[in-house]
């Protein structure tokens, strides 16, 4: 009976020391959890508008630099793509290669970000995330663009149609899934607009088309900045409270 009640006392001490450490563990987590939240961007600014803002002022800054040393560059006349060649721009062609190359890398981050759009239930949610996988092959592709400037022709024009063509998808993906919710529609509208004038902007190959194709991209994430920074809070209470909008039901026609 001694025996048996200090092995009772053992086990009582154990079970103690157990749920204690179970508590510092959950209070740990959650204080963890919590910082989290705030590190290392503020959860007032979504993960899309800090990389997105991080995109345009890289690129087009690069850009421009690479454009300051590019001996008189016309857009009429010169392809994006000659800013990269160190044959045509010796002393530029550096800043726009490393701006595709950073720019391609902070295209992971953005279209992870936008996991805010998981909004409307499965097919909005599905149509997001092929968004977000368009988005990380155009981002794979500037890398790649970046590496391969237009020294490497024949490598560089596949990863040049490979962004080209892909980016359409990341117009038309987020328009439909968004479209039908109010406080993304007008992000739908720009998306649809986007895609029909990259279409149509591919049947003429003319530089100053290439540079309208690339000032529209960049405007479709300037839009997406300015939405998602607008109305973060309606997104996130959306998707919380895991709102689905059901399709829209065929009206029946009266007999007669």
């Amino acid at each position: 009976m001694f025996k048996s009640e200090k092995v009772e006392k053992a086990l009582e001490v154990v079970s103690e020391k157990i749920d204690k450490f179970k508590e510092f563990v959950s209070e740990t987590v959650d204080k963890v959890v919590e910082a989290a939240k705030d590190f290392p961007i503020p959860r007032k600014y979504p993960i899309s508008v800090v990389s997105g803002v991080f995109i345009l002022v890289v690129f087009w800054g690069l850009t421009f630099t690479s454009i300051f040393h590019f001996p008189f560059y016309n857009p009429l006349v010169n392809w994006m793509s000659d800013l990269g060649s160190s044959k045509l721009n010796p002393k530029g062609a550096i800043y726009f290669n490393i701006g595709c190359i950073i720019t391609g890398i902070a295209f992971f981050p953005f279209f992870l970000g936008l996991y805010e759009w998981y909004i409307g239930g499965k097919k909005n949610r599905r149509l997001t995330i092929l968004t977000q996988i368009s988005g990380f092959y155009c981002g794979f592709s500037m890398i790649m663009i970046g590496i391969f400037p237009e020294d490497y022709l024949i490598v560089h024009i596949f990863w040049a149609i490979n962004l080209f063509t892909v980016s359409v998808l990341t117009f038309i993906f987020p328009s439909i899934a968004l479209y039908r919710f109010k406080i993304t529609r007008n992000v739908a509208r720009f998306g649809y607009i986007s895609a029909v004038i990259n279409f149509v902007l591919w049947i003429f190959i003319l530089p100053i088309m290439e540079w309208a194709t690339i000032i529209l991209s960049f405007t479709f994430i300037m839009v997406i900045i300015i939405s998602m920074q607008m109305r973060i809070e309606k997104l996130r209470f959306v998707r919380k409270q895991h709102i689905e909008i059901p399709p829209k039901r065929k009206k029946r026609t009266k007999k007669a």
